[in-house]
């Protein structure tokens, strides 16, 4: 067993968290964490997943990956097969076909003769325009006296108006006060956990949306734990803490979970991590 896999699990039993729920948080398969508990990783897909696995391991028992790979990155295998350098660039344009560089020697006429086309296309629209305002502009003088005889008549009817209703209509209608959700502001973000306040509301309901597996586990302020266990596609899940000052809320899987505090949306991470969401509650 290597050390990195030691501290892995050293950490993960002192949480009290089983491989399953490691599997349900991170979505990697048991056989492989327990490949990277025993430092196993020629069980592992490659050396690209090597690191990606062990990061979202690290980041379900809350260790900091950074710290890790200072220490024991030395353990992990080194890529077996090196990049290819590309060929010189003048072998690269050595290769191209004659048509293509035809196409090529001739692209910049087509271009400019595209632009021109396009100019004269905008003058003629912008002539035409200009003849159709010109013409809209010259009314025959029925047309205004017709015009001034209909402005006439409507400042007769405005003279008319009842005052009572013009006094009616300046004072402004009662609108319904409704119930606020308060606001929810982001203050901090450091690793995997962000931190929100909610502020201006008496409510504080936290709802959840599952379009597929993942998992849950929900402190109070004292300690008390309000959910721990994992949830499927088409469920739902609503909890009040209008009595808490704060929680704390671990998610597996983020992209499988839609998240809301008063009805006002919470981001997550949108790769299959897990995620520390703490809200403190202001009245």
């Amino acid at each position: 067993m290597s050390e990195l896999g030691e501290q892995l699990k050293r950490t993960r039993l002192e949480k009290n968290i089983s491989l399953d729920e490691i599997q349900a948080m991170t979505k990697i398969q048991k056989r492989y964490l327990q490949a990277i508990e025993n430092g196993e990783y020629d069980k592992l897909p490659g050396s690209f997943y090597t690191k990606a696995f062990i990061k979202s391991y690290a980041e379900a028992v809350d260790l900091d990956y950074d710290s890790l790979m200072e220490n024991y990155e030395h353990e992990l295998p080194k890529p077996s097969h090196p990049v290819e350098s590309l060929p010189p660039r003048r072998t690269r344009a050595s290769l191209m076909s004659p048509t293509r560089r035809k196409l090529a020697a001739a692209l910049p006429s087509l271009i400019v003769f595209l632009i021109v086309i396009g100019i004269l296309a905008l003058i003629w629209l912008l002539s035409i325009n200009s003849n159709n305002e010109t013409a809209l502009d010259e009314p025959g003088d029925e047309d205004n006296v017709q015009v001034e005889q209909n402005e006439n008549a409507i400042a007769e009817q405005d003279n008319k108006a009842d005052p009572i209703a013009e006094e009616k209509q300046d004072e402004p209608a009662d609108e319904p006060k409704e119930e606020g959700n308060g606001q929810l502001e982001e203050i901090s973000k450091r690793g995997d956990t962000t931190t929100y306040v909610l502020t201006d509301t008496d409510k504080f309901d936290v709802e959840f949306a599952f379009s597929g597996e993942s998992w849950l586990k929900i402190q109070g302020k004292s300690g008390e734990v309000y959910v721990n266990e994992g949830y499927s596609d088409g469920q739902n899940a609503v909890f009040d803490f209008r009595d808490e000052e704060s929680v704390r809320i671990r998610i597996g899987s983020t992209p499988n979970i839609q998240m809301a505090v008063n009805g006002m949306e919470v981001d997550l991470e949108p790769q299959p991590v897990a995620q520390t969401v703490i809200v403190e509650f202001e009245r």
